[in-house]
């Protein structure tokens, strides 16, 4: 499958507005893989591949709360960046290395993020005067510089997304059918075990397990009707 310079600058796009969405604006939830994931498949002409990574990369990211000065990791362009690389391929042996991406972008985009806080607080000290005045335009001023902050790490997140995209499938970065298998193993074992290590420690009341149970057999079913 190829990809165009038009479609190449939609997913740049896509993936920077997943970005932005984790903490800066909207905050639709489009920055969580189960949305990221398949609107890039839709984008690149393969709804399902999209999906089912970005559902298992959601599994992985479902603890990521981002409050504060927290540290987790940014799956947005990360997902975009996996389904890019996993597109047009059989899922059954790129699925886990297409996680794997999208493990290893998320936790590079996460590291980002202290740096954007560094700059920001840099911008605060400086204006330290206006603030504490309560003067509207120190106010905005701060506001907008930080938002450029995040602007300019999601756009460099999501060109290097793109970018590994790109070179995974120019150079045919692809593990053969028996790692291929092995990885994927490891990707699922590891989302569930992830899903499950969250159910124990988050799931204190009876109402919380039922649900966790609801769901867990609605996903079994789902999956053996596929």
């Amino acid at each position: 499958m190829s990809l165009s310079l038009g479609t190449l600058g939609l997913l740049w796009l896509w993936a920077t507005l997943a970005g932005l969405d984790l903490v800066s604006i909207l905050q639709v939830q489009v920055a969580r893989p189960l949305i990221a994931g398949p609107i890039a498949g839709w984008l690149l002409g393969d709804v399902d591949t999209g999906l089912r990574i970005g559902a298992v990369l959601e599994l992985f990211a479902l603890d990521v709360v981002p409050v504060g000065s927290s540290k987790y990791p940014d799956f947005g362009a990360a997902t975009i960046g996996a389904v890019g690389y996993g597109v047009g391929t059989d899922w059954n042996v790129t699925l886990g290395a297409s996680v794997l991406v999208g493990v290893a972008l998320a936790t590079l985009g996460g590291a980002s993020l202290p740096l954007g806080r560094r700059l920001t607080a840099r911008v605060i000290r400086a204006r330290t005067a206006g603030l504490a005045e309560g003067d509207p335009e120190t106010v905005r001023a701060v506001h907008l510089t930080g938002l450029a902050h995040d602007v300019l790490r999601s756009s460099i997140l999501a060109a290097l997304a793109v970018a590994t995209a790109v070179t995974g499938r120019w150079l045919e970065v692809r593990p053969g059918p028996a790692l291929g298998g092995a990885l994927t193993s490891v990707a699922l074992v590891g989302a569930a075990w992830g899903v499950a290590h969250g159910a124990m420690t988050t799931a204190r009341t009876g109402p919380r397990w039922r649900w966790a149970a609801t769901g867990l057999a609605a996903g079994t079913l789902l999956a053996w009707q596929r």
